[in-house]
């Protein structure tokens, strides 16, 4: 049975709309997630992400916004690829406030659909990318929070 998606779970030490902006802000994505980010933040608005250091940059589309619990866009797996002509996965972020900040689950879905060989690199290059930028949000988070 092949696998199908990759979840993750984290806590931060920041309030529910600080993460919220972290997610979904162009701005804030530019700090952590990559170093260049554009999000038309509504259902079907179009999101790039971009990785100067890999020369790397992927284009979605925003499928869910719902302030501040859950958001979610479907990204192209191939570089330089457009969503539509290309294998994609669907990234889900859900948001949860907690006693000590608020609680991230994230869940990567889709690679059961896509040609074995695709769907077992993806699958272990998105693994270690989650593992890599959740720490970097939290560090991101971290950094940010006297000013909030």
């Amino acid at each position: 049975m092949r696998i199908d998606e990759i979840k993750r779970e984290i806590e931060v030490a920041a309030p529910i709309e600080v993460v919220w902006k972290a997610l979904t802000s162009a701005e804030s994505l530019s700090e952590w997630f990559g170093d260049s980010a554009s999000v038309d933040l509504r259902p079907g608005g179009s999101a790039s992400f971009g990785w100067s250091e890999y020369d790397d940059a992927f284009d979605a589309v925003v499928e869910v916004v719902e302030r501040p619990s859950r958001f979610s866009f479907r990204w192209a797996l191939q570089n330089g690829a457009s969503v539509s002509d290309s294998y994609s996965t669907l990234v889900e972020f859900e948001l949860e406030t907690t006693t000590e900040g608020t609680r991230v689950r994230l869940t990567e879905s889709g690679f059961s659909a896509l040609p074995e060989d695709v769907a077992e690199s993806a699958l272990e290059e998105n693994t270690r990318g989650w593992e890599s930028e959740l720490d970097d949000l939290k560090i991101y988070l971290a950094s940010i929070r006297p000013m909030v």
